[in-house]
C-alpha cells in the first residue's frame, strides 16, 4: 500500500474515534462534531503516515 492509502485509512479510523469520543464525552451538535471530526482526521492521518514510514524503514 502507499502512504497515501495508508493516510486515508488512518484519516477515515480517527474521524471514527473523534465522533465516537464527542458522544463519549456527551457532546453534540455541528460544531462538536466538525471540531472532533477534524481533529481525529488530522491525527489519524498523521499516524497512518507514521506507520507508513515505520514499516518502510
Amino acid at each position: 500500500m502507499s502512504r497515501d492509502n495508508y493516510r486515508t485509512v488512518g484519516a477515515l479510523l480517527g474521524l471514527a474515534l473523534g465522533i465516537g469520543l464527542m458522544f463519549l464525552l456527551g457532546q453534540g451538535g455541528l460544531v462538536a462534531g466538525a471540531i472532533f471530526g477534524a481533529g481525529g482526521c488530522v491525527l489519524g492521518g498523521i499516524t497512518g503516515e507514521i506507520f507508513f514510514d515505520r514499516r518502510k524503514t
